[in-house]
């Protein structure tokens, strides 16, 4: 990348792509790009020194040496179309996060669930450890208030996304795997088994000295494990794991854990101020992780203990809603699984608590694809209120609306459809009491609506 030197990132206000803005950023390259609409992540680019523009244009493209483009645009995209036009190279963002993992020794977090939150919580253990890493993250760190940073340490942390395929491009030196589940099957042709063969792929680009990190409990990736010939590292509650879990005490405070090293008979007790047994999962996933590096565990377990959620990951927000000691909890989750293992957490942790659910879907693909999945988790909840489809770049498709989740879930408890956040909040007002605990669940406004509940008085 020697004769590059300005890089236009096109949805430079997602996750991923904000991440890596600010990593060429402060690697010396004049970094500029287009999202469709402003936003708190647009802004914070801004004041870093971005140039920031709020439309596609052709125009934009001044003086570019690279294009860049999320996954969340389409090839038709005016900007992408005229630098293909002119001859300016046009590459995917997981390219451009490819290139930047060669920098360093790098470790990829792959997972249908958890690799943002296991990122998360590993980037926060080196660097209280003083390992001063590279990262790239889908979402802020608490702890830091960054999604992004060029650490001067020997490691790249970066998340790697299955949901486009385009993790296939890395090659990481080592490697987590959290999960792996049904969701964006669109990629796969609606066929699981691709699914599972990408994980597969992807395993077998990890260099044969290098580390997987693998939740060991589940029965799709104990396949690949038995079928890939690489260093498997397991971990879960299983005795069969090479790691396990076991003790596990969740509170309001947190989560208390001993981790029981099966290769060579020591264990560890942990405290972690986080909610959740998925969230222990990902603790002890970036605990391995971290030992396999050279950490030693005592500094793990002290780092710990100042470790906070990302941004919208299980983040309780306030245990003072209204002024009349509401619990409000915020989660980006949108998948079943996602929302069960919440409300799970949720009813251990706030048994006496009146649980108050606000839920947005996220993509109509995904809702017909678990349709039957998502009616039977929504049937469990006592009091919910539900807002309409999140498309982001889909179209509808009738038939997998939220009022048709309504009709079907809506059968032995209280169901209310929402139109719009402002709404919701009316509809919230009435349903709660001074006991309740409200949860804001999944991708699109909720994040808005939950800010709007946190900030009246």
């Amino acid at each position: 990348m020697e004769k590059i030197k300005s890089i236009f990132l096109i949805g430079i206000g997602g996750a991923g792509m904000s991440g890596i803005a600010e990593i060429l950023l402060n690697s010396g390259y004049k970094v500029s790009g287009s999202d469709s609409s402003p936003s708190d992540v647009t802004s914070r680019l801004k004041k870093l020194g971005i140039d920031i523009f709020h439309s596609h244009n052709s125009k934009n493209l001044n003086e570019i040496d690279l294009i860049v483009y999320s996954s969340a645009i389409s090839e038709d995209n005016p900007e992408i179309m005229h630098g293909k036009k002119i001859g300016i190279p046009v590459i995917k963002r997981a390219e451009m996060l490819a290139n930047l993992m060669t920098m360093k020794k790098s470790i990829a977090i792959a997972g249908s669930h958890g690799k943002t939150t296991t990122t998360c919580i590993l980037a926060h253990i080196f660097t209280k450890c003083n390992l001063d890493p590279t990262y790239i993250i889908g979402g802020k760190i608490k702890s830091f208030e960054s999604n992004a940073s060029l650490g001067k340490g020997p490691h790249i942390l970066a998340e790697a996304d299955e949901s486009d395929g385009s993790f296939l491009l890395l090659r990481p030196n080592n490697l987590i795997i959290t999960s792996i589940d049904n969701d964006h099957l669109e990629t796969y042709q609606g066929d699981f088994k691709k699914l599972i063969n990408a994980f597969k792929e992807f395993a077998l680009n990890i260099p044969f000295k290098g580390k997987i990190v693998c939740y060991g409990d589940s029965k799709d990736l104990k396949k690949i494990i038995k079928n890939v010939p690489r260093n498997f590292i397991t971990y879960g509650f299983e005795k069969t794991n090479d790691f396990q879990i076991t003790d596990l005490l969740q509170s309001i405070k947190g989560c208390k854990f001993n981790l029981i090293n099966n290769l060579d008979d020591s264990n560890f007790e942990f405290f972690v101020p986080l909610h959740g047994k998925h969230n222990v999962l990902n603790i002890v996933a970036s605990i391995i992780m971290s030992i396999e590096e050279g950490i030693n565990i005592e500094d793990i377990s002290e780092a710990l203990l100042t470790c906070k959620t990302v941004e919208r990951r299980f983040e309780v927000i306030s245990n003072n809603i209204f002024n009349k000691g509401i619990t409000l909890v915020d989660d980006y989750g949108h998948h079943p699984e996602e929302i069960k293992v919440t409300l799970e957490t949720i009813d251990k942790v706030w048994k006496k608590n009146k649980k108050v659910v606000i839920f947005q879907p996220h993509r109509y693909s995904r809702t017909k694809a678990l349709f039957e999945e998502f009616v039977e988790i929504l049937s469990e909840i006592d009091d919910l209120i539900l807002l309409d489809v999140y498309p982001a770049s889909e179209n509808i498709i009738k038939g997998f609306e939220s009022d048709d989740l309504l009709k079907a879930a809506n059968k032995k408890n209280n169901i209310i459809k929402a139109n719009g956040v402002e709404d919701a909040f009316l509809k919230l007002k009435e349903l709660i009491n001074d006991h309740s605990l409200i949860l804001t669940q999944g991708a699109g406004n909720t994040s808005a609506l939950a800010k709007l509940i946190s900030e009246y008085q």
